[in-house]
C-alpha cells in the first residue's frame, strides 16, 4: 500500500516497526516539526505567528489520532468471550441437526431445499460476527479497516499541506 508514497529508507523503517499506524503517525509529527523549524529560521515574525498557529493545528490533529488508533488496537486485540462463541457455535450446531429431524414428517422433500436455506442464514449470521471479532488488517479484504492506508493518506496529506504553505511564502 505504502510503494512509492515514500523512500526506500522510510519503507524499510515501516516495514521494521512493530505497530505501522503509529509509526505513520509518528512520521507524520516529524515532517511538521522538520518543516517548522526550516522554516521558521527564515520569516518574518508577523508570518511567523501565522507558521506557529497552523503548527500546532497540525501537531493537534496528529496527535490527535493516536487515541482513535488506540481504540482500534483495543478493538482488535479484545476477542469475542470463549462462553459467547462456544455457546453460540454449540447451539447452531444443534439447531441446524435438529432441523431435518424435527420438520422432516411436515416438510417432507422440501425439508431439503429448506434446512439448506436456514442453514445458509445462521451460519451467514456466524461469519458474520467472526468478521465483526477482527475488524482491522494488514491485509483487509472488502469487510476490514486498513489503518495502514489511513495513515499513509494522513501522512501524505500533511506533505502536501506543508508543500503549499512553503509555496505560498
Amino acid at each position: 500500500m505504502c510503494e512509492g508514497v515514500f523512500d526506500a529508507p522510510t519503507m524499510d523503517a515501516l516495514k521494521a516497526a512493530k505497530s505501522r499506524p503509529l509509526f505513520l503517525i509518528e512520521r507524520a509529527q516529524r515532517i511538521i516539526l522538520e518543516h517548522y523549524r526550516r522554516e521558521s529560521l527564515v520569516l518574518d515574525q508577523h508570518r511567523a505567528v501565522l507558521e506557529s498557529r497552523v503548527y500546532n493545528s497540525l501537531m493537534n490533529t496528529a496527535k490527535g489520532l493516536g487515541v482513535p488508533l488506540g481504540g482500534c488496537e483495543r478493538i482488535q486485540g479484545t476477542p469475542l468471550p470463549f462462553a459467547y462463541v462456544a455457546h453460540l457455535r454449540s447451539f447452531l450446531l444443534l439447531i441446524l441437526s435438529g432441523i431435518p429431524i424435527v420438520y422432516g414428517c411436515e416438510w417432507h422433500w422440501a425439508t431439503i431445499p429448506l434446512s439448506t436455506l436456514i442453514a445458509f442464514g445462521l451460519l451467514g449470521v456466524e461469519g458474520a460476527s467472526v468478521e465483526c471479532e477482527r475488524p482491522f488488517s494488514s491485509r483487509p479484504t472488502k469487510n476490514e479497516h486498513d489503518l495502514e492506508k489511513f495513515c499513509t493518506v494522513l501522512s501524505t496529506d500533511v506533505m502536501e499541506i506543508l508543500e503549499r504553505a512553503v509555496a505560498s511564502v
